[in-house]
């Protein structure tokens, strides 16, 4: 099930869908954080990326999961959760509004009524400060990384029900967050939905991240020859917390927030641990000529996949 922003359908494998569009060319801004367990300490951070970005002609800022607060424990996140409509969010919107942005939100801790666990919220922003996009994170994250750490995600997150297609005048957006992105069947149905642009915010660890992060959003990029955004958090987390209250190693993710064109080219990518805007042009053309001169799309053979159980 995709959850569309617009009931205009596109044809699944059409390259030529650029026409619909009002800007086929143009700026975006992805952000690499660090963010921490005081949210205004964040915000401020967010305001100051917005306008950086507006200086330099940049029609949408992507910021990672976790850009609204990052604490040292499940229990802190669960506290801080809000509704979409709440004081955070509303603050998000408006900082869209001032500056004339869309904003990709790459996972907020949304509360709903009579849950007690949160969601992994994405959220996209128009200029205008109203939500237009909406995707709860699926996928969670619970896996022991060999030699590594252990997370549990689902301890505290509730999974999401739906993917998530936002129809804009920028593009089509395939709202996905972090973990999600291990799971290419998403984005292929995100793809034949009619994405062109697919947004994938992370907060990855450190040791998966080296192994593993650019080799799967140049994956993604390629095989739905379409551009990957993949803004990130960096670097350690609350240390003077972690040292004084804890006495534990800080949280820290790997960074490396980039943007990567549909033929799997890496054109924008940020400091390595710094926090920091990257520009990149986004080119809608440039999907076009790629998905004509190598037709994917047409030569998948849906028929035969659904046909393939068990080694039959």
């Amino acid at each position: 099930k995709i959850m569309a922003s617009a009931k205009k359908k596109d044809d699944a494998g059409s390259p030529d869908n650029s026409d619909e569009f009002k800007a086929t060319k143009w700026r975006v801004g992805v952000v690499q954080m660090t963010s921490c367990s005081d949210p205004e300490k964040n915000i401020k951070f967010a305001q100051f990326m917005c306008e950086e970005a507006s200086k330099q002609g940049v029609k949408m800022v992507c910021f990672p999961e976790n850009f609204a607060f990052m604490g040292l424990s499940s229990i802190e996140s669960q506290k801080f959760s809000q509704p979409l409509n709440g004081k955070v969010i509303s603050e998000y919107c408006q900082l869209a509004k001032k500056f004339g942005l869309f904003l990709s939100l790459g996972g907020f801790q949304e509360k709903r009524p009579n849950r007690s666990k949160i969601h992994n919220t994405h959220i996209l922003v128009d200029p205008s400060g109203s939500i237009v996009g909406k995707y709860r994170k699926a996928h969670l994250f619970d896996v022991d990384v060999p030699n590594g750490q252990s997370f549990r995600e689902s301890a505290f997150t509730e999974p999401g029900k739906s993917m998530a297609l936002a129809r804009t005048p920028l593009g089509n957006f395939g709202i996905t967050v972090c973990y999600d992105i291990r799971f290419p069947e998403m984005y292929c149905s995100l793809r034949r939905a009619g994405a062109n642009i697919l947004l994938i915010p992370a907060a990855f660890a450190m040791k998966t991240g080296r192994a593993h992060w650019e080799v799967l959003l140049r994956a993604r990029a390629i095989e739905n020859q379409c551009y990957v955004i993949a803004a990130a958090q960096c670097g350690k987390h609350n240390v003077d917390r972690y040292h004084n209250e804890t006495k534990k190693t800080p949280r820290e993710s790997y960074g490396d927030a980039c943007v990567i064109d549909p033929w799997g080219t890496v054109i924008a990518r940020g400091v390595e641990g710094t926090p920091g805007l990257s520009v990149a042009t986004i080119d809608l053309l440039h999907v076009r000529k790629i998905r004509r001169a190598m037709p994917v799309a047409d030569h998948r053979r849906a028929d035969i996949y659904a046909k393939f159980k068990d080694g039959t």
